[in-house]
């Protein structure tokens, strides 16, 4: 079988957010990219929203609306940390930052930011960062570290 991690010729998977590309969709061509996309979609699915896998995804949702207390970073980093080892066994998580800010008593944010490499090249890493808001929204943004 064929080596497919040193070929820029074979995509490995569709990358998020959808865009353009050679069939209306972005392809990612390397396994970090890859696992870029995995991690997202592993973190903004909520566990029981996949049909016939309950357990995929996270509760990160849920941490939105917690007290803001010493532990809570704590326990959200054990939540990712738990959950990418399960189910993304090859990504290396390099750290976590967590930080909720409270603009006032009704807006308030949880930025999660993500730096990891895969197993097969830890030279490398890229950063997701997940931002979820008080009014429902959450955006997404990567790089290259």
């Amino acid at each position: 079988m064929a080596n497919l991690f040193d070929r820029d010729d074979i995509a490995l998977g569709i990358a998020l957010p959808f865009g353009s590309g050679q069939s209306n969709f972005k392809l990612n061509y390397t396994t970090l990219d890859q696992a870029r996309t995995n991690i997202i979609n592993l973190l903004l699915t909520h566990k029981g929203e996949r049909f016939m896998q309950p357990e995929f995804g996270t509760n990160l949702r849920r941490f939105l609306f917690r007290q803001n207390t010493e532990s809570l970073a704590d326990d959200i980093r054990d939540e990712l940390l738990e959950t990418i080892k399960f189910w993304l066994p090859f990504v290396k998580v390099d750290s976590i930052d967590i930080d909720r800010t409270v603009q006032n008593i009704e807006q308030y944010t949880l930025h999660v930011a993500i730096t990891f490499s895969v197993t097969n090249d830890i030279t490398k890493f890229a950063t997701v960062t997940f931002n979820f808001s008080s009014a429902g929204g959450v955006s997404v943004g990567s790089g290259n570290v």
